[in-house]
């Protein structure tokens, strides 16, 4: 379950509204909201227990090469971080500063919509976000970041 899961359900159980949509504007504005309550914490990933096969399954996402272009996101972030693509920086593949304010998109990004415009950018046909490969992906990449404070809303290019 991602932090939008989360969110729905306190929407609708507690709230007793109609569930936002996973890239609605509601929904990017709580989660900056969260971010910036959170900004400063620890990230502390668990990834044994329930959490451990979902963990495996999105570093098994991690590493798959997609697309006609056959790239995985260690490609990018293993292999090429701190270089530059398009004139914006590789990260090391961590979500710590998500959600984003992205200057070439005028808006706030969800880490799912950045792993969309990812896969994409492979040619690839990408999962939607809240599919169960990006919840697992978000899982593993999450944890990657263990350590390492929270940042958001960060600003891209």
């Amino acid at each position: 379950m991602g932090v939008e899961n989360y969110v729905n359900a306190c929407v609708t159980e507690r709230m007793g509204l109609e569930a936002w949509g996973m890239t609605s504007g509601d929904m990017k504005n709580m989660l900056a909201l969260i971010s910036m309550q959170s900004r400063g914490m620890l990230v502390n990933v668990a990834i044994d227990g329930t959490a451990a096969p979902f963990w495996e399954k999105g570093k098994e996402v991690y590493y798959t090469r997609f697309g006609q272009l056959e790239m995985s996101c260690a490609n990018c972030h293993e292999d090429n971080q701190g270089l530059y693509i398009r004139a914006d920086h590789l990260s090391q593949g961590q979500v710590n500063g998500f959600p984003t304010y992205r200057l070439k998109d005028a808006g706030i990004l969800s880490a799912q919509q950045r792993f969309v415009g990812c896969v994409r950018d492979t040619r690839a046909e990408t999962f939607k976000p809240n599919s169960d490969e990006f919840k697992a992906l978000e899982l593993y990449v999450a944890s990657r970041g263990n350590g390492l404070m929270v940042e958001g809303v960060s600003v891209r290019h």
